[in-house]
């Protein structure tokens, strides 16, 4: 009997025992269903696009990434994503010991072998692929071993990434419902032989799951491999490549022009002799040469015609006179449009269109702060997940009330909007003035905070900050002035609708 039956008939008896006449559902413990994530011959089978199964999704992003306007996009995901910095917060209502692990915490993320922005960049790629993988080095906190520290706690040396064309496979529990591995192929790579003792007779090197974070885009039915940002943009990318490639050929042959040779009838007649047949041929590899760009002159004997006395051949530069049935300038920019909007990144568009408000340009800029931030968190949720859970478990913690990692601000915070916000609601008195909230404001003004458990002085708060000072509602008493109030400032009733009895 499987454990979770056996405690559940257990329960059952002693509910028995207190109500003989009850009756008690049988429930069946454990998981039944399953999320239908098709695998076989440890690949994922769940891509329709051909573009984006392994193997050949690499190539497809490989070729996309290296589109300008692609590439703008990433660019921008890249530099937010990379500038956010990060920390480490304790549990709500940590005890000292608590705060003293959280900062533990946080130093290990300053005591790797490379930076953690160095880390956060590696894992951006995620966004492109649908996954990316960092392996979890861990090493004793002691000089001797290259840290900062000499505790001899278990902290972190490395995160390194797995390169996504070298991820062959995924390794599964035998009900199907577990990661258990990752296989990761060397054979492909240059040199592969200096990986000898770490790979099989295959050249394939399984990493349980344990030792890796997994991070998977917008992942649907368990799938390990997530989804693609480019997914969405794969067709536009297409038509935009074939239209740009088009365009260029065009432009090509407009200034190039199109070669013309005249020769006799008698050298194209389907009964032409195969002297003839060869003159023709070696025209027409001329021709080929000069579109190719591989040949810019001719060389060729001067003949002439007994009978009629002209040349045999003669040569012409024509002038290309295909225009355009399409403006294919405007075909392209909406393309271009469309693969920056799915990716929320139109705000590159304001500039190149050389119009759009400031406002405009400020919903654009959110929108795509809500995009990182969606992004941000799926790095966190992996990081407190797993990585947070690993150090504790080895370090022996208890993991009952763990720390988390935390990204700051997205974006820089306007000073002088921030100062108006703050004006406002504490005028208003709409929110309590406590070390949280100083904190939060000394931290947008780059002030170092103050402990959390720091009593506020009230009576060192200026008066606007505690609400004392409100003038709201003042407008409507009798006999004011400069407020809004019902007299204006030379003392005569103030006869706007706004402070008229209704």
């Amino acid at each position: 009997m499987p454990i979770e039956d056996a405690q559940d008939s257990a329960a059952d008896s002693a509910a028995l025992q207190a109500d003989p006449g009850m009756v008690i559902p049988r429930i069946q413990l454990g998981e039944q269903g399953t999320l239908g994530l098709r695998v076989a011959a440890k690949r994922i089978m769940e891509e329709q696009q051909a573009a984006f199964r392994y193997p050949a999704f690499t190539l497809t992003v490989n070729e996309m990434r290296n589109n300008p306007t692609v590439g703008a996009a990433m660019n921008v995901y890249r530099m937010m994503m990379s500038r956010v910095e990060w920390c480490v917060e304790p549990p709500a209502g940590a005890d000292d010991v608590a705060k003293e692990r959280a900062e533990i915490i946080e130093s290990m993320m300053h005591d790797m072998e490379h930076s953690w922005g160095t880390f956060i960049e590696s894992v951006i790629p995620y966004l492109e692929y649908g996954f990316a993988i960092n392996e979890i080095v861990l090493r004793r906190r002691l000089k001797r071993n290259g840290s900062k520290h000499n505790d001899g706690l278990v902290g972190l040396k490395k995160l390194p990434t797995r390169s996504q064309d070298t991820i062959s496979g995924w390794v599964f529990s035998d009900d199907g419902e577990d990661l258990v591995a990752v296989e990761q192929s060397l054979k492909h790579l240059t040199n592969s032989s200096r990986f000898v003792n770490k790979v099989n007779q295959d050249g394939k090197l399984e990493i349980p799951r344990h030792k890796f974070l997994l991070f998977s885009a917008s992942a649907t039915k368990g799938n390990p491999e997530g989804n693609s940002i480019y997914k969405n943009i794969y067709l536009a990318f297409k038509q935009l490549s074939l239209l740009q490639n088009q365009e260029l050929l065009g432009i090509a042959k407009d200034v190039q022009g199109i070669l013309k040779i005249a020769i006799p009838p008698r050298y194209l007649d389907i009964n032409a002799s195969p002297e003839d047949k060869a003159v023709v041929q070696s025209f027409q590899t001329i021709i080929d040469n000069y579109n190719a760009g591989t040949q810019r002159g001719l060389l060729v004997p001067n003949m002439i015609d007994p009978e009629s006395k002209l040349p045999l051949f003669t040569y012409d530069l024509m002038e290309s006179k295909g225009g355009a049935k399409y403006d294919t300038e405007a075909i392209i920019k909406r393309l271009q449009g469309d693969i920056l909007s799915a990716l929320s990144v139109d705000i590159l568009k304001l500039g190149a269109e050389g119009s759009g408000s400031f406002s405009l340009a400020e919903s654009k800029s959110s929108v795509l702060a809500l995009a990182i931030d969606y992004r941000l968190k799926e790095i966190a949720e992996v990081l407190n997940g797993h990585l947070m859970r690993t150090l504790y478990e080895m370090n022996g913690w208890d993991t009952e009330e763990m720390a988390k990692f935390v990204y700051k601000d997205i974006e820089e915070i306007s000073l002088e909007e921030f100062s108006k916000a703050i004006q406002r609601i504490f005028s208003t008195s709409a929110i309590e003035v406590d070390r949280d909230v100083l904190n939060r404001v000394r931290h947008a003004l780059g002030v170092p905070e103050r402990d959390d458990d720091e009593p506020v002085d009230k009576e060192a708060l200026p008066a606007n900050l505690t609400g004392n000072s409100s003038k709201a509602g003042a407008g409507m008493e009798i006999g004011t002035t400069g407020n809004g109030t019902a007299k204006d400032p030379n003392g005569q009733e103030d006869s706007s609708t706004g402070n008229q009895d209704h």
